[in-house]
């Protein structure tokens, strides 16, 4: 049983080595509250950025392979319409 607890311990001690230590003191100090409306805004910003980005790509793209429909198609559906 002991050997079992020796080798957890030492597949532990070489992950601190493999992943790092993030958070308050390592170099990055945590805010004690954060400002909601500028994130708020930004975010909405990005949003609607990203919004017209696909927007704008989604026209061109109904534009690029829109198909045109021939007249006479709609002619034998309107006859076929009444055929039953």
């Amino acid at each position: 049983m002991t050997e079992l607890i020796d080798f957890i311990n030492l597949i532990i001690s070489g992950l601190n080595f493999i992943i790092p230590h993030v958070g308050v003191g390592g170099g990055v100090e945590a805010k004690e509250y954060v400002e909601i409306v500028p994130l708020i805004k930004y975010t909405l910003i990005f949003l609607a950025g990203i919004s017209i980005i696909f927007g704008l790509g989604l026209a061109f793209a109904a534009k690029k392979f829109s198909v045109e429909v021939d007249p006479r198609v709609q002619a034998v559906l309107d006859v076929l319409a009444h055929a039953h």
